[in-house]
Parts: structure tokens; C-alpha cells; sequence
């Protein structure tokens, strides 16, 4: 009986591995840099979140914004498969469902033919199947520039990506990407950048820095959890105040100046990481982009340094009508500043009935069943059906 099951199991994975490497289109040229007009643009996913069995609502959105947007660089910023995914009784299933997962979202992009970086969150490495085990997969795909500097650093995923000027070889910007960890063993809760993640910060930025006639080289950051800090930038306003969350005796909203919402309490690591300081002592860092929680978009500067939450792209966990992807504009011309804009899905297809539907049905957190409403929800017929329950449905309450 075990010999049969183990030749079934390696027939599927088999037939899965050949389903996977079909089609795979190669990006030829892995060297960023800025385009002719000077810019650099990025879009950042946040949270997908998504099993071997995606949904399909997810992928017509991001192709819509892609071919609209033109990035030359998307950024995965963790928990880029769901929890769980991977955590079967044996490890080859496993193995087997984390790389179909991982394929489903990296063959998309491969198609397309998009430069991919990628970092992880907490959920990612959950199950058997680890972190650098999953890097080695998404290395597989030639869109991937994610990398991991080597085993001497805690985690699976640190980096940075120099940005070329247009016109020559010299770097005019730089991307970190940091693996912001898990949870923390010492504490519970969440982890954080941990001080050898930051000795490799300041090491490269210095290096980077002597390169370039001993000026800081601007940059930014990519990571999933959020730096403490941002509890620091919040402010103090009255009890129940829109756009606020209450936290321990007293709730807490934006500062003047800042943009987007505050739409649940941010959940930075259990401990103070030395992280933000170093950052803002080092002098290079404009920006700090996160994802994590999923219905966070503001834009909050705090100590020379952008604070910059990002909602979830897709629907594969909870979520509200901020949905969607971030959309960064850099410009070689003027490294200081950078411009941003979220596009979500609510707002981008709110006349297309068939898409109002696919998100109102979509909204939760079962793959199967959202591929079922997705198909139900695709076809002017759905939409008609849909367009009667709803009424009968309102009659009723």
C-alpha cells in the first residue's frame, strides 16, 4: 500500500513540475535602472497571502495595473503564500503545494516579463517548507532578482538592489530589502530586524557611499513587519476620532501632514530593533515601505524618514476596499523626493459591475469558494443573477 501511494505521489508531482515550468519566459536583463525619461517606477504587493489555488479576481486586477503602470521593478513584501500552505503530512505534498503556490504568482509575473524582488513576512515559512528552501524556488524563475547575502545573517532574504543612473554605470539609488522576520522566540508576538541584518546595512551603505564621492547614495526600504517607531509618529486625539485606534487608555490618529488611513492598530516586533535610529543616523533612506497590516495606507514622516503602510493586493486574506497595489515613481533628476499613489481595486473597476461583484464576493478567505463566485461573477448573466438575489435579498430585510 505505501509503494502505490508513493507512485501515485510521484506521478502528481511529476505532472506538477511539468505544469510549472511550462511557458517560463526569461528577463534577460536583471540590471535595474532608471528609463530614458529618467524615471525608475515600482510596484509594491503587499500580503497576498494566496494557497496553491489562488484567486483569480487577484491576477486580472494586477495585470490591468501592470499593463497601465509599465514598473520596471515589483516588489513582493512578504506573506506571499498563506499561512499553512505547505503544512501537509508529508513532505513531499508539502513541497509540492509551496512551490505550486509560489508558481502561481512568479509564472504570472514571468510571463509578463517584470523584474520580481522578493521578501518574506511571518507567514511565509509556517509550514515544513522554509524560507530558504522557498527563496531557492523563486530563484528559479528568471524575473527573480531576490537573493538572500548568505547564511551569516539571521533570516532568509536581506538584500539590496542598486538602481543605475540612465545614462552610465554609476548607482543613483539603491533598494534595501530586509527579511523582517517572524515571531520572536524570546517574547511571542512579531519579530523585528534583528543587529546583524543592521551591521550588513551600514557596512553596504557605507560601501556604497565611498563609491560615490563619499555622498550617501538615496534609498529605500522593503520589508513586511513595521518598525516600532510608528507608534512614536501617531499622535494623541479624542476618544473615537475617524481615522484613529484606540491603544491602551487612549487612542491615537495621525499627525498633521500625514496621507492615507489608520484603519487598524500597526503590529510592529515585540522589541525595540535599532533599525529606524540607524537609519536615520546613516542618512541615506527616504522611505520605508511596509505591508502586514492589511488595511494601513498612510504616509506618516517621522524624524527625516517616510513610515509607509501598504494595504493588502489581493484576496486571499482579510481586507476592506483599500485593497490593491502601490505604485512609487522615482526620478533620477531629483533622488530626494519620490512620488506614490495606491490603486485599488474597489476604485478601479467601481462601473464594472461584474468586478463590483467579483470583489463584494471575493471578500473572504476561501480559495475555492472564490474561484466558484469568481466564475458565477464573470459573465453578464452572473451579474444579472447576482442583480436579482441582491434585490429579493433586500426585500427580505
Amino acid at each position: 500500500m505505501k509503494k502505490f501511494l508513493s507512485i501515485i505521489m510521484a506521478i502528481i508531482m511529476c505532472l506538477g513540475i511539468m505544469s510549472i515550468s511550462a511557458g517560463a519566459v526569461d528577463v534577460a536583463d536583471k540590471t535595474l535602472r532608471f528609463k530614458g525619461n529618467n524615471e525608475f517606477k515600482i510596484m509594491q504587493v503587499a500580503d497576498l497571502q494566496d494557497t496553491s489555488y489562488p484567486a483569480p479576481a487577484t491576477y486580472d486586477y494586477l495585470r490591468t495595473i501592470i499593463a497601465e503602470e509599465d514598473p520596471d521593478l515589483i516588489v513582493l513584501t512578504g506573506d506571499n503564500i498563506a499561512g499553512g500552505t505547505g503544512d501537509a503530512l508529508f513532505e513531499s505534498i508539502a513541497r509540492w503545494q509551496v512551490k505550486k503556490a509560489i508558481d502561481e504568482t512568479m509564472s504570472f509575473f514571468e510571463e509578463i516579463g517584470v523584474p520580481v524582488a522578493v521578501v518574506f513576512g511571518n507567514h511565509d515559512g509556517e509550514a515544513l517548507i522554509g524560507k530558504e528552501e522557498q527563496m531557492a524556488m523563486y530563484q528559479t524563475y528568471g524575473c527573480c532578482v531576490g537573493y538572500d547575502e548568505g547564511d551569516s545573517l539571521y533570516g532568509c532574504g536581506t538584500y539590496n538592489l542598486p538602481v543605475y543612473s540612465s545614462k552610465g554605470e554609476k548607482v543613483a539609488y539603491n533598494l534595501w530589502m530586509f527579511d523582517s522576520n517572524m515571531y520572536d522566540r524570546e517574547k511571542g508576538g512579531y519579530d523585528y530586524v534583528h543587529e546583524d541584518q543592521i551591521e550588513w546595512y551600514v557596512n553596504t551603505s557605507n560601501a556604497l557611499k565611498a563609491k560615490n564621492g563619499g555622498e550617501v547614495v538615496p534609498s529605500m526600504v522593503f520589508q513586511h513587519i513595521i518598525v516600532n517607531e510608528i507608534y512614536n509618529a501617531l499622535v494623541e486625539v479624542p476618544a473615537g476620532t475617524p481615522n484613529s485606534i484606540p491603544s491602551g487608555d487612549k487612542w491615537l490618529g495621525l499627525p498633521e501632514g500625514a496621507k492615507g488611513n489608520l484603519s487598524e492598530g500597526p503590529c510592529p516586533g515585540t522589541q525595540d530593533s535599532l533599525q529606524f535610529e540607524t537609519m536615520v543616523a546613516q542618512g541615506d533612506v527616504k522611505a520605508m515601505f511596509f505591508g502586514h497590516d492589511h488595511m494601513n495606507t498612510f504616509e506618516v514622516n517621522y524624524q527625516g524618514i517616510d513610515i509607509v503602510n501598504s494595504p493588502t493586493s489581493g484576496f486571499g486574506s482579510y481586507g476592506d476596499r483599500s485593497r490593491g497595489v502601490r505604485i512609487i515613481t522615482i526620478n533620477e533628476n531629483d533622488t530626494s523626493t519620490y512620488e506614490t499613489k495606491l490603486i485599488n481595486y474597489y476604485d478601479k473597476f467601481a462601473a464594472d459591475g461584474a468586478a463590483e461583484y467579483r470583489y463584494l464576493m471575493n471578500n473572504e478567505e476561501s480559495p475555492v469558494l472564490n474561484a466558484l463566485r469568481y466564475l458565477f461573477t464573470s459573465s453578464e448573466i452572473g451579474v444579472s443573477f447576482f442583480d436579482a438575489f441582491y434585490e429579493v435579498l433586500c426585500l427580505i430585510l
